[in-house]
């Protein structure tokens, strides 16, 4: 992927800039190898922070403990490892902002939940600032912040204590049926399934966190039973005046 790319060669080009000298191929090889070990991290349903993906990428090119430089030069390898997000984006979906538009004057209150990858939550909040959506929710709540995904309960818990409400009370929408539906109705929310298109990871490195974070998206099909499966998300607001 060009993004990934992106970010082992703006690594490369800090790192030489702190006067710390990786060879590129090096650095390539460790940034895959990190892939499958977030990934083992991510099974048991952690999350860490980007900087402790930055020191495991220099502890596997450099086959020893590393030791982050201190701030602003942390701050310089952190703009490396983000700013690929900032020049690819990921695609918007065409009625994400009419939606949001139409819940507000439909719910109390919205708020986010969201596992993260290799984008930090801050990154994610400016990608969505940028889109005029930001202004929607009441509360976001990232992975890579309170250091548990789903569909770990702790992290809904976490959104309704933000949105001052019990789980009871939030329908949760999400297009992956172990974190967003089991995790959800694990946690005694409501849950609609978003069965839109996904991409064909076949094509894709598999080392990747696409591929990795969507390998074991799937749970026995008895196990998924979502309170209504949509395929546009202006569905989700028919649900809504349903209930």
């Amino acid at each position: 992927m060009i993004r990934s790319r992106m970010r082992y060669e703006g690594l490369h080009h800090a790192f030489a800039d702190l006067g710390i000298h990786f060879q590129l191929d090096d650095l390539k090889t460790a940034y895959e190898e990190s892939g499958t070990r977030l990934g083992a991290i991510w099974q048991r349903n952690e999350d860490v922070s980007t900087i402790e993906q930055i020191r495991l990428i220099i502890e596997l090119a450099s086959k020893k403990p590393a030791v982050i430089p201190p701030f602003p030069d942390s701050e310089m390898l952190e703009k490396a490892y983000v700013d690929p997000l900032f020049a690819i984006p990921p695609k918007l979906n065409k009625d994400a902002s009419a939606v949001l538009e139409g819940l507000r004057s439909r719910t109390p209150k919205i708020g986010l939940v969201s596992n993260t990858g290799r984008a930090p939550g801050e990154a994610l909040r400016r990608l969505l600032e940028g889109h005029g959506l930001l202004q929607f929710f009441d509360a976001t709540v990232f992975s890579d912040e309170v250091k548990y995904r789903k569909p770990n309960r702790k992290i809904f818990q976490e959104a309704a204590n933000r949105l001052g409400t019990n789980l009871t009370n939030v329908i949760h929408v999400g297009d992956n049926p172990k974190d967003d539906i089991w995790g959800a109705k694990q946690a005694d929310m409501r849950a609609v399934l978003f069965e839109h298109e996904m991409p064909d990871i076949s094509k894709w490195e598999p080392n990747s966190l696409h591929v990795i974070t969507r390998a074991n998206r799937h749970i026995p099909a008895g196990d998924v039973k979502p309170d209504r499966r949509i395929k546009s998300l202006t569905e989700i607001l028919d649900f809504v005046d349903s209930l």
